[in-house]
């Protein structure tokens, strides 16, 4: 059997034994993206409602466990794929994480987490299209006042079309630009484009969907990620291993600084320096280059409060302390934004500070629309005429 991956978890096979209709697998997990190195004992499954268990082991081990303990919990990542790497399996699909158990395998010593995991099968490709919808609304900030609505599918996503949720609607849909991230390319979409929908304010039209098909394995390569950095200054250690931890949690203890990531642009939120930095990927040297911004010297980042993470779409509410008074700023990242969507939460007061703005104006996105996208599941039993 060939390896397999839960979401950005990936679990490689040691080997595989059938027992009738059971069709029970042994497998061993390894490290989150194959980059962790850790070693894992065996995983056993069952076909319909599938169950992980193993060990990790090594030096990230408690940090694999942690980033699976929030994904089974995670309210932004209830539907994950679960499929081979190299090959489709019996057990490929969509899966919701049910139940978790983890805990130190021995008790002198946090290189051994011994998890069990239980997932419930929620469908397949066959039976239903990956899509990301919609619910489209205007904000409040000074950056800008462009109108425009936009949403990123990976560029691998095939049969891309738009989708009226209520009538059932469809039409080709065509993507107006791409771009490229550190993991893939995404395609960006105008949600006006769909011909139902009326451009903003938004208060007539249904929002779109954009249904789409997509290997199960390379839907998460251009996703939202938030990371914590555990003090670390860069994403992989010198053996090529991932330091940081994945965030899938906004229940996370925030200790360290913490990294919005789209492929695209980097935020860096350091809560104990009271700065915020950022990054954007230059594709031409397949690296991260600094954005220049200039911090004033009387604003600093007072607080970070993650409000939601999930695969399309990061939520943050950034609090500053300007001149000695406290000013809140929401912070979105979304797949295949180049920048990010400052808007002032609605019980803060405006105008943002003239030092504020000009600090964060670099990376702030000019639109005053958030798309407000999510990444869920559309039965094909409801797009068939």
């Amino acid at each position: 059997m060939p390896d397999l991956q839960l979401y950005t978890l990936v679990v490689p096979s040691a080997s595989q034994s059938q027992l009738g209709n059971l069709q029970r697998q042994e497998l061993a997990q390894s490290a989150i993206l194959g980059e962790d190195g850790g070693v894992v004992e065996p995983v056993s499954s069952n076909p319909a409602d599938q169950t992980l268990n193993g060990v990790y082991r090594g030096q990230f081990a408690e940090k694999m466990a942690t980033e699976l303990d929030e994904l089974s919990s995670a309210s932004g990542f209830d539907t994950v794929a679960l499929a081979g790497m190299d090959g489709s399996t019996p057990i490929d699909g969509y899966y919701a994480v049910d139940e978790a158990n983890i805990e130190p395998a021995q008790a002198q010593t946090g290189r051994a987490q011994r998890f069990e995991l239980s997932l419930a099968r929620e469908g397949t490709r066959n039976k239903h299209w990956r899509a990301v919808g919609s619910n489209p609304y205007k904000t409040d900030h000074e950056f800008g006042n462009d109108l425009e609505a936009l949403v990123g599918l990976p560029a691998k996503a095939r049969k891309v079309q738009w989708f009226h949720p209520e009538n059932q609607t469809r039409a080709p849909a065509m993507s107006i630009e791409t771009r490229s991230a550190e993991l893939g390319d995404v395609d960006i979409y105008d949600l006006t484009d769909a011909s139902w929908y009326d451009p903003p304010p938004f208060d007539e039209g249904v929002p779109p969907t954009l249904l789409y098909d997509i290997s199960y394995t390379a839907e998460e390569n251009v996703d939202c990620r938030v990371y914590d950095t555990r003090g670390h200054d860069t994403k992989l250690d010198t053996d090529g291993n991932l330091q940081w931890q994945k965030l899938f949690s906004t229940q996370h203890d925030i200790d360290n600084p913490i990294v919005m990531d789209n492929g695209l642009l980097r935020l860096w939120l350091d809560e104990a320096a009271g700065t915020l930095k950022a990054e954007e990927w230059d594709s031409g040297t397949d690296s991260w280059a600094d954005v220049s911004l200039t911090q004033p010297a009387s604003i600093e980042l007072f607080d970070v409060d993650l409000t939601s993470v999930a695969m399309v779409r990061d939520k943050a509410q950034l609090t500053f302390d300007v001149d000695g008074e406290l000013f809140a700023l929401n912070a979105i990242v979304t797949r295949g934004a180049e920048d990010v969507l400052f808007t002032i939460p609605e019980n803060e007061t405006g105008p943002i500070s003239e030092g504020l703005e000009g600090w964060l104006g670099p990376i702030a996105s000019e639109s005053v629309v958030d798309p407000n996208a999510s990444k869920t599941l559309v039965s094909r039993n409801e797009v068939q005429r």
